[in-house]
C-alpha cells in the first residue's frame, strides 16, 4: 500500500505542550482521527475513496493507527501572499490575496 497523507488542525500552544511526549501526540491522533481529519475523499491507486462512506477502508486505517504504523509531523501556520491584477479602462488595479493555513499535523499512514 502506498503512503497516504492526512491532516489534523491543532493549535501551536497544544503542540508546544504535547510534543514533549510522543506518546501523548500518538494517543491524540488515534482518538481524534475517527472524526477529525482531512481530506475525507482520497485517491488510492486509480480510484477515489470517500472515507465517510467506505467504512471498511477507514477501519483499516484506524487499525494501522492503533497499531502505531504511522508517522507524523507538525506543520506551523503558514501565510501565502499572491497578487493578481485587473486592467480596466487603461488602469491597472493590483489586488493582494492573502491565504493563511492553520497549524496542523500531517499524518502519514
Amino acid at each position: 500500500m502506498s503512503q497516504l497523507e492526512f491532516y489534523m488542525d491543532v493549535s501551536p500552544e497544544w503542540w508546544i505542550n504535547s510534543s514533549k511526549k510522543e506518546s501523548i501526540v500518538r494517543k491524540y491522533i488515534c482518538e481524534k482521527f475517527e472524526y477529525d481529519y482531512y481530506p475525507k475523499i482520497i485517491t488510492f491507486g486509480r480510484q477515489k475513496i470517500d472515507l465517510e462512506k467506505n467504512y471498511e477502508f477507514k477501519s483499516m486505517l484506524l487499525d494501522k493507527l492503533i497499531s502505531g504504523k504511522f508517522d507524523f509531523e507538525f506543520l506551523p501556520e503558514d501565510e501565502i501572499m499572491k497578487e493578481n491584477y485587473v486592467i480596466s479602462n487603461g488602469y491597472v488595479s493590483i489586488n493582494p490575496d492573502k491565504k493563511i493555513t492553520n497549524s496542523r499535523i500531517i499524518i502519514r499512514i
